[in-house]
């Protein structure tokens, strides 16, 4: 097996860029695509949470685990083009996973696109420190202080009031799982077509059943 193969799922679930993989159950969609160059035009979801690269070394890397076969030159190619689509979109609200070396970065490009900026410190990996970014038009009174990333979507989805959830950077499917496990229609991008398979698997063992488009 390859370093970046993430086990058998693609082999299972061949999942291509410019493919739309629909769960005919709950609704959701996912594709495989780059979003610094597109977007899919069903990613429409009433709130974002996303866990995307933190860094210019931290995004080169996803690129190089993926083979794209370039690299960025600036963090800011990256994060330009993530709150140019959550612009676009404007979700009601909008949870971002952030590390310290771009969170000011971070809050500031949020505070260009909602009135309430709220950030809480959390812990991934249960001990290491990040935090995250919440945006809207109204606060919310929910504390997600010390929580671990692996339950913090959980918690986000399950407070707000919404009927889909979308992430940017789906990478393994964590916010997908939690979407599902609110019973909510998920809409997922993910630029590696391996890490997106995982995600499907994840999907399919909760009741998901998928259909090409």
């Amino acid at each position: 097996m390859k370093k970046w193969e993430y086990g058998n799922y693609w082999e299972k679930y061949p999942i291509e860029e410019g493919q739309l993989w629909v769960d005919t159950v709950t609704g959701s969609i996912l594709s495989v695509c780059d979003i610094t160059k597109h977007v899919p035009s069903f990613f429409v979801p009433d709130i974002i949470y996303c866990d995307p690269p933190w860094d210019l070394g931290n995004a080169n890397s996803f690129l190089t685990k993926n083979e794209s076969g370039y690299y960025l030159s600036s963090f800011s190619e990256f994060y330009n083009k993530l709150f140019e689509i959550i612009k676009n979109v404007k979700p009601s609200v909008c949870y971002l996973e952030i590390g310290k070396r771009n969170l000011k970065v971070f809050q500031n490009e949020l505070s260009n696109i909602y009135n309430q900026i709220q950030t809480w410190e959390v812990t991934y990996y249960k001990k290491n420190k990040s935090y995250l970014i919440r945006g809207s038009e109204s606060k919310t009174d929910f504390d997600f202080t010390g929580m671990d990333d692996m339950d913090t979507p959980f918690a986000a989805i399950k407070n707000e009031q919404c009927k889909s959830v979308g992430d940017l950077c789906t990478g393994r499917g964590l916010t997908a799982v939690a979407a599902l496990a609110n019973n909510k229609r998920f809409y997922g991008v993910e630029l590696n077509k391996r890490r997106m398979a995982v995600t499907i698997d994840r999907m399919i063992q909760r009741g998901s059943n998928f259909k090409i488009k």
